[in-house]
């Protein structure tokens, strides 16, 4: 009698590199809350600040050493992504997320409260109303903002059911 052959499940891997220590620890909840008894296996590096350019390249030099299925990059809009930055990020196939000023702006639009132009007022704002400067740095700490039970809603932003789409191996 043969012996039973093995359904053999592949899995979708995912490179996802962030801006900095936030967006990491947000990110990491996303992952915790998504990617869980799904057929994905998400990497999440963190850049550690820099020029849009900066993350990219490290994004390119991430993917020079694993093959991933799919690249996401994140990192705030306050600064301009180059000429040069773009070509890289086509080069390398990666879905881009800018968040407009920065990713505090972006938690503010979610939790339904105005977002200022600023950078800097954005994050003094998102530190008084959502998580103070050290609690924002801890993936847990997002479940207190955004528990997976409001996700439903939280998918009427387009950018966060795109971001959302990325965690889960779903489309939009």
């Amino acid at each position: 009698m043969p012996a039973p052959h093995r359904q053999i499940r592949t899995r979708r891997t995912v490179l996802v590199v962030v801006e900095g220590d936030t967006e990491f620890a947000f990110c990491r909840y996303l992952k915790a809350v998504g990617a869980r008894g799904r057929n994905i296996q998400i990497t999440i590096r963190n850049a550690h600040g820099g020029s849009p350019d900066r993350i990219v390249e490290f994004a390119r030099r991430q993917i020079r050493w694993s093959a991933f299925d799919r690249v996401v990059i994140v990192f705030d809009d306050d600064k301009e992504l180059s000429t040069k930055g773009e070509k890289a990020v086509r080069g390398i196939r990666a879905q881009v997320f800018r968040f407009q000023p920065c990713i505090e702006g972006f938690f503010l639009r979610l939790m339904g409260r105005p977002v200022p132009d600023d950078s800097s007022v954005c994050k003094r704002d998102f530190h008084r109303h959502g998580l103070d400067e050290s609690s924002k740095l801890e993936h847990d700490a997002y479940a207190s903002l955004f528990p997976e039970g409001r996700f439903g809603f939280l998918r009427e932003d387009p950018q966060f059911a795109d971001l959302w789409a990325v965690f889960t191996n779903t489309t939009p």
